[in-house]
């Protein structure tokens, strides 16, 4: 029988440190029964081959404009249309996404279009801070206005302590029609946002720690042709503390060196 080193043992030798471990990764190949409406639910959340694959298609129509929503969800705060669940996780973090960026948003005439990879993090439901990462083309100082001057297709990050938006651009060599990857990671005291791997902002909290949910959001604008966006394989991870990584590692190293004890080398043939 071949002897092999088991694979648990090798990723624990090779994995670097503070390497993330995932609670969970939704490939979108159906709708899990995890995700539940935030806010207000969207016109559509629902798994479509797009692009080669299942992937996640968030619709966002004027079904769910304010006009045409009941009473009791009116005001502008369910503008913002979405679904979530549970994150699970104790301690330092990591979200992430891809999200398909597709060239009609690049317009400053067209549609108005905005979504978003949203992070709730602290210790109890109706506290703590929000790690929110995406894109919009919207005006940043008339957002609502499709025919403003000052539109432009962007990368955007919020602050929860100013209440304001933070623009990020572009990164050089950006294209569309293609997948980009969104990260962010709360270390406990910080938020780290990163676009396809390269840090593009970092902004201090005081609630970082624990991920309660995990949400991917749209904006409303209510215009009568609506949009789409695809996502995909939405995965949230714990990143263990440094000592418990060193600890894992020596364990393996241990494991290795009574494995190759095991099987000695075969001796070289006689020459």
């Amino acid at each position: 029988m071949k002897s092999s080193l088991p694979l648990l043992v090798a990723l624990a030798l090779t994995a670097p440190a503070g390497s993330a471990f995932a609670q969970f990764t939704d490939p979108f190949d159906t709708i899990s029964a995890a995700w539940i409406a935030n806010r207000y639910a969207p016109a559509g959340f629902s798994s479509v081959v797009f692009d080669g694959g299942n992937r996640l298609q968030l619709t966002l129509d004027a079904t769910g404009a304010a006009a045409n929503r009941p009473p009791a969800f009116s005001s502008s705060f369910y503008d913002i249309q979405g679904m979530q669940r549970p994150g699970n996780l104790t301690g330092p973090w990591s979200l992430s996404a891809q999200v398909f960026v597709s060239s009609t948003f690049n317009t400053t005439t067209g549609l108005l279009a905005a979504s978003e990879l949203w992070g709730h993090t602290g210790t109890t439901p109706s506290g703590g801070d929000y790690l929110i990462f995406g894109f919009t083309n919207a005006s940043p100082t008339a957002p609502l206005n499709a025919a403003a001057s000052d539109r432009s297709f962007r990368f955007q990050a919020f602050d929860s302590t100013t209440n304001t938006w933070l623009d990020l651009g572009l990164p050089s060599g950006f294209v569309f029609d293609k997948w980009h990857t969104l990260t962010g990671t709360s270390t406990g005291s910080a938020f780290e946002y990163r676009l396809d791997g390269a840090l593009v902002h970092t902004r201090a909290t005081a609630a970082g720690a624990d991920l309660l949910s995990a949400m991917v959001q749209g904006y409303n604008f209510g215009e009568a042709a609506g949009y789409s966006v695809h996502w995909d394989n939405v995965t949230a991870s714990a990143i263990p503390e440094p000592a418990t990584t060193a600890l894992l590692a020596a364990a393996a190293g241990l494991a290795f060196a009574a494995w190759r004890h095991r099987r000695a080398p075969r001796p070289a043939p006689a020459g």
